[in-house]
């Protein structure tokens, strides 16, 4: 190679044409999930409608620990991320656009700025994936507290969202646990652990060039996981899907959803929420931490949920699908 050449590909390199990652096909198995197992015929929950959902077990030993999830436009498949620092992209087999089971399955590593994989545990605990209206992926971290974009699974980070300095100094185990992307390009962010105030956590919203701290409500026990917006087009578009979970030994986990009016987020206070469902045993629960939503053909809206296994073999890996009823 000539020695000229070589700054010149070192550049392009650097600036954002470093490869994707290859993805690696991996097996997921799967079985249907009812949504309460004492009860197949049992069909609805709170102001949803369960369409159907899928028990995921990975013969890779990477799987699992999954704690994002952006699904496709057309309900065809996912994109998950987990914490312990890779992509999986999952395709459906499905009936009438619900998952029956699993036809393909991949994980890429997760990649830094120079397109190396993101090594250590806590630089690679990420928590939420959310996907703009511009097309950019966003990753939320904890424990190393930041945000990288991403304009493409598997390929390098190319950019930081710059956060509000209490989002950089949360708990290192207690970050930023959900992101919502909102209409016109601002963000909602949920902390897990950081307090606003008396029994409510940190939330921030991001409009133009600025940050607005918020308070999000903290009720029994939950705390925020995940957050998705409404999309264009159905029913209440724009409000904000909070999930939240909870989990003591005694009473084991919980799961619950709460919805935010999209006017509420311009005034100032605690926002204020709905119960749209809430679920514990026997309905089938786990460590519930992933959430998007999706228009549907049908012009409602579809929720997907996903659980976090924590790699513990006593949890699973759950994927559930609602329909949101007006």
């Amino acid at each position: 190679m000539p020695v000229l050449l070589l700054p010149a590909l070192l550049a392009l390199a650097f600036c954002g044409f470093i490869r994707p990652a290859a993805a690696e096909p991996i097996t997921v198995r799967s079985a249907i999930l009812e949504l309460n197992p004492e009860q197949p015929s049992e069909k609805t929950l709170g102001r949803l409608d369960y369409l159907g959902g899928l028990i995921l077990a990975g013969e890779d030993s990477r799987f699992g620990g999954y704690s994002g999830l952006v699904v496709d436009a057309d309900g065809g498949g996912l994109w998950a991320i987990s914490d312990t620092g890779h992509w999986l992209r999952l395709e459906f087999a499905a009936n009438e656009a619900v998952p029956t089971g699993i036809a393909r399955a991949e994980i890429l590593p997760l990649l830094d700025q120079a397109g190396r994989p993101v090594a250590t545990r806590r630089d690679r605990d990420a928590e939420a994936l959310r996907r703009t209206g511009d097309g950019r992926w966003l990753v939320a971290f904890e424990r190393s507290h930041r945000i990288w974009t991403y304009a493409q699974p598997g390929g390098p980070a190319t950019g930081e969202v710059a956060l509000p300095l209490a989002a950089v100094e949360q708990p290192s185990n207690g970050g930023v646990e959900a992101i919502a992307a909102l209409p016109g390009g601002a963000l909602l962010l949920f902390s897990e652990e950081l307090a606003a105030g008396e029994e409510a956590s940190a939330a921030w919203l991001k409009s133009g060039t600025g940050w607005r701290d918020l308070a999000w409500p903290l009720r029994d026990g939950f705390r925020p996981t995940d957050a998705a917006v409404i999309p264009a087009n159905v029913a209440g578009a724009g409000d904000v899907l909070v999930l939240e979970r909870f989990f003591t030994l005694l009473e084991g986990p919980k799961a619950r959803l709460r919805r935010t009016p999209a006017a509420a987020l311009a005034i100032p206070g605690p926002l204020p929420s709905g119960v749209v469902a809430e679920w514990a045993r026997p309905w089938s629960v786990d460590n519930m931490e992933a959430l998007d939503v999706r228009r549907a053909a049908d012009g409602s809206a579809w929720l997907y949920v996903m659980s976090d296994d924590n790699r513990n073999p006593l949890q699973r890996t759950l994927l559930m699908v609602f329909r949101l009823r007006p």
